[in-house]
């Protein structure tokens, strides 16, 4: 297949011209071409490493008696967000069914990992009624990784949890990454943990200990360690802006330590409105957030492709710096090689979006897996 663009945003830069694909990227050229995308932006496809639903199908719904059905649909729904490659960010319940799916064939967005946010976490964040963590147990760990098959990449937890050290050492020795999730730790608690192993911090700014003018708080040592990557929600609801302009000033070269992930829930891609998601009743207000009972956010409901188009229009952030976010920076973190950047001999997964960061084609192994009507 061959794509035309003004806008082909490669590893040389942004070039105008014909790319060819097969499964692999093969180059940028000229002549005839099957796809006119005109001055579209054609860009490595978006991965979203922190996703745990969308478009009705929830990946944490533990009492589901048709996981296979649930992971499936799942899977073809993201590809209409531009999402080329994800880590299912699910209940554990889950795990088996998602390792033989890779094993076996499917179709739609590619599973390049398994994200496991928890179980072992310890706050609640605003308005939320707060709960006894789980007491750890590494052999459930153990189990979580068996049963994973392989895929396993990163697991977050509240590293001030009895037992949590022990975890992050085993999960590190094993090439799993670890982050900081959940969690009431202190600034100089937060530290001792970067040390211990965690690299990775889940969703910025979102329940952890915040910043005061004495005291730090986890979210200072996340933007003040250069040896964390940290999680973004960009959607300017479950972080503001100007605080967001506050991370990208703070942060040591930030836009190569951001990672910009949508943290979706089943209802995402849904309209304003009441829904029953895992036993719970949430709202979709007209702003796009969603909201329990108790007014506590519960996840997003907005795709990658809406904070890049926040950042681009509220921040000024360039489509280079954004791509770093959205691709570069996940296949550096997780060594995903071979993918997240228009590369000859690179996987040919793709996104090409207009310029209201509107999803128009997702290719995915140099096939169109979504065009919009």
């Amino acid at each position: 297949m061959r794509i035309y663009s003004k806008n082909i945003y490669s590893d040389e830069g942004k070039k105008a011209g014909v790319l060819e694909v097969t499964d692999k990227i093969c180059g940028i050229g000229d002549g005839h071409y099957d796809i006119d995308a005109g001055d579209l932006l054609v860009i490595p496809g978006i991965i979203d490493t922190h996703n745990h639903g969308y478009g009705g199908y929830d990946l944490m719904d533990r009492e589901s008696e048709d996981k296979e059905a649930i992971i499936r649909g799942y899977l073809k729904e993201l590809v209409r967000c531009g999402v080329t490659g994800c880590f299912p960010t699910a209940n554990e319940s889950f795990f088996k069914d998602i390792a033989r799916i890779f094993k076996d064939g499917y179709e739609g967005c590619r599973i390049l990992g398994i994200h496991s946010e928890g179980p072992y976490l310890n706050r609640t964040g605003e308005n939320g009624i707060r709960e006894e963590p789980l007491k750890i147990d590494l052999d459930h760990i153990k189990t979580m990784i068996e049963d994973a098959g392989g895929l396993l990449k990163l697991v977050g937890i509240a590293p001030e949890l009895d037992g949590a050290s022990n975890v992050i050492t085993y999960l590190k020795d094993r090439g799993i990454k670890v982050a900081m999730a959940h969690t009431d730790i202190d600034y100089n608690g937060a530290m001792r943990s970067f040390d211990q192993g965690i690299s990775v911090i889940t969703h910025t700014a979102n329940v952890m200990t915040g910043i005061h003018h004495r005291h730090m708080g986890a979210l200072g040592a996340a933007l003040l360690s250069d040896r964390v990557d940290n999680e973004l929600i960009a959607d300017g609801l479950h972080v503001s802006n100007e605080m967001m302009k506050i991370m990208f000033r703070v942060k040591n070269n930030a836009y190569d330590h951001f990672i910009l992930v949508s943290d979706n829930i089943a209802m995402a891609g849904m309209p304003e409105g009441h829904y029953h998601i895992s036993g719970m009743e949430v709202t979709i207000d007209k702003e796009g957030y969603i909201l329990t009972d108790t007014g506590r956010l519960y996840g997003s409901s907005m795709p990658v492709v809406k904070g890049m188009k926040n950042l681009h229009d509220h921040l000024g952030i360039g489509i280079e710096d954004l791509i770093r976010m959205t691709s570069a920076n996940v296949v550096r973190i997780y060594d995903l090689k071979g993918k997240g950047h228009i590369h000859k001999g690179y996987d040919s997964d793709i996104t090409i979006l207009d310029h209201n960061f509107e999803v128009i084609y997702t290719i995915i192994g140099g096939k169109v897996v979504y065009k919009s009507a």
